[in-house]
Parts: structure tokens; C-alpha cells; sequence
């Protein structure tokens, strides 16, 4: 297993491909939980001391809700480092009189972020082909733009028949693809699941590996497992998700700041190599970075992604 502090293999540096940065409401506005109420801080400046620790030269950052003010300034003051992701409002997903479309191109004029995250595809009962988010999809394709899929329940028949309908849209599946439900938050301040990845979700989850453009975020397993460090009740599930989707198709995350203290940042990239180690040093290098500087091509100027190696 490599260890945390190991840094980069090769040219190829480390992506943390999923973490979020916020302030207090009093000093940028956001949405407030029992997760992140109003005091509570996660600014970039602890998160780039975390990524140093581990190695790490880049990160995705994912706002909390659709008030992406914070995670825009860091990412444009810092292009080279940072890329952003927007968190889908009701325009964006067809859900007001106001053209979806427009909607997302007037908002990724105040923010170019590189990926849309949703947790609604469209209404159940109606199906994603007479969805009013489908030409947002579409769009999504055309500007290579991907698909943060962090979808509940009733949500993911809708998944599968977008890829079909839009075969082109490159889709992210957000931590092990679990479909969130039944949140708790535990001592350490992190959010928790019971059961998050059942058999039934894993050989659904399954299914969407026949699309070549979906993806999937090894990631939150703090929040999954019932287990300690390594989080061995993980590893089934895991290995079956992984030989489905391809060592080509896996992104390592951290989902900072939850777990930054408990297990600790550092130690967050070797869950990959105890959960996969059937991974090939350079499998290992494209998963935890290798992967996102391509999904993300030419989005962090300092280092180009390396060709695939075949």
C-alpha cells in the first residue's frame, strides 16, 4: 500500500476530484444545516495544508447548495489548483418558466465550473424523455460539461435513461454511487449512512457501467461503512463496482472537510490501494489523479494530463 505522504507517481500528481470549501454565512451567504450550521467554517487555506499533506496538487471543489460565491472566487483566483463545480437550482433543472438552458449558460458566464451536481433528473412518474432537464443534458454533452450525479431513490430509473438518451454525457457517480437517504450526523461532526450500499443498489449501480461515459467517485467511505479505517465492510461492494466500471472510470475524492480529522486527510488515498489492490501502480496513479486530468482536460493549466497508456 503507499502511504499518504507519497505525492505523485511519476509526472502524473494527485486529484482530489471531490471537496468542499465553505465560510460562515456571516462572511459568504450559503444554505444552512445540522452538517454546516452558520458558524461553521471550511475555508480553502485548511484545505490546501490537508492536500499538501497527502500530496495532493489539485482539487474539485463542490459547493454546499446553489450559493457558489466562496468556491467561484477560489477557484478563479487560483485556476491552477482549483476546478468548480455548481450545485443545480430549480432554473437550471426546468423546474421555473425560464429556459433551463439559458439558465445554465448565463450562470456558467458568472462561473465556469466544469460539472453540473443534481440530485433531480426529473419527475418520477414522467420519465427523463419528457424531463425539462433533458436539453440541459444535452447541453451539458455538447460543452463537455459533466454530470454530478448525487441522486435519491426515485431518481435513478431516470439516470439509467438519460445515458441512453444522451449517450455522450459524461457522468459522475458521487461516492460509490450510494443514493442518499436517512443522513445522521455522528460525533465527529461528519454525515453517516446505515446500509448505504445494499446489493440491490450495487447491482443497479452496475447496470450504468455499460455506459462508457459514466464514472464513478471512490469516496466517503467514512460515511458508508459501519467499519473502522480501512472500512473493510466496504471492500465487496467496492471490487465489484471497480472490475465493472474499469480502473479508467474511478475517481479518488476526499469529501473535505468531513473526514479531515477522523480518519484523517492523509490517510484518505490509501483506502483506495486496501479496498483495490489488485491495481497496478499505474491503475493505482490514474485513480487517484491521473483519471480526473482527463475528465477535466486542460482545467489545470500547471499540468496537462498525460496521454492514456495502452
Amino acid at each position: 500500500m503507499t502511504t499518504g505522504t507519497a505525492g505523485t507517481t511519476g509526472s502524473t500528481p494527485r486529484v482530489d476530484a471531490h471537496a468542499h470549501v465553505f465560510r460562515p454565512v456571516a462572511a459568504s451567504p450559503r444554505g444552512c444545516d445540522d452538517l454546516a450550521p452558520a458558524e461553521r467554517d471550511a475555508p480553502v487555506e485548511e484545505l490546501l495544508v490537508a492536500m499538501a499533506g497527502a500530496g495532493a496538487a489539485h482539487a474539485v471543489l463542490v459547493p454546499l447548495d446553489g450559493a457558489d460565491d466562496y468556491v467561484a472566487e477560489v477557484v478563479t483566483e487560483r485556476p491552477a489548483t482549483f476546478a468548480g463545480i455548481a450545485v443545480a437550482t430549480a432554473p437550471e433543472q426546468g423546474r421555473t418558466p425560464t429556459d433551463p438552458v439559458r439558465a445554465l449558460i448565463e450562470r456558467r458566464a458568472r462561473y465556469p465550473f466544469v460539472a453540473l451536481r443534481s440530485g433531480w433528473l426529473g419527475d418520477p412518474g414522467s420519465g427523463a424523455a419528457a424531463s425539462p432537464m433533458l436539453p440541459v443534458l444535452r447541453d451539458l454533452a455538447e460543452g463537455g460539461i459533466a454530470l454530478w450525479s448525487y441522486l435519491p431513490p426515485d431518481q435513478l430509473p431516470l439516470l439509467h435513461e438519460a445515458v441512453r438518451l444522451v449517450p455522450e454525457l459524461r457522468v459522475v457517480l458521487n461516492h460509490l454511487g450510494f443514493i442518499p437517504h436517512g443522513m445522521w450526523i455522528d460525533r465527529h461532526r461528519r454525515p453517516r449512512f446505515i446500509d448505504a450500499l445494499a446489493p440491490p443498489l450495487v447491482d443497479d449501480l452496475l447496470r450504468l457501467a455499460d455506459a462508457p461515459a459514466v464514472h464513478l467517485m471512490v469516496s466517503a467511505q467514512y460515511a458508508l461503512s459501519a467499519d473502522d479505517p480501512p472500512y473493510p465492510d466496504l471492500f465487496a461492494p467496492t471490487r465489484r463496482l471497480a472490475a465493472a466500471f474499469g480502473p479508467d472510470r474511478l475517481l479518488w475524492g476526499s469529501d473535505f472537510p468531513w473526514p479531515a480529522v477522523v480518519p484523517g486527510y492523509r490517510t484518505l488515498p490509501d483506502l483506495v490501494a486496501a479496498a483495490l489492490p489488485d491495481l497496478t501502480p499505474t491503475q493505482l496513479t490514474d485513480v487517484l489523479g491521473g483519471n480526473a486530468l482527463r475528465l477535466f482536460a486542460g482545467h489545470f493549466a500547471a499540468h496537462p494530463p498525460r496521454k492514456k497508456e495502452h
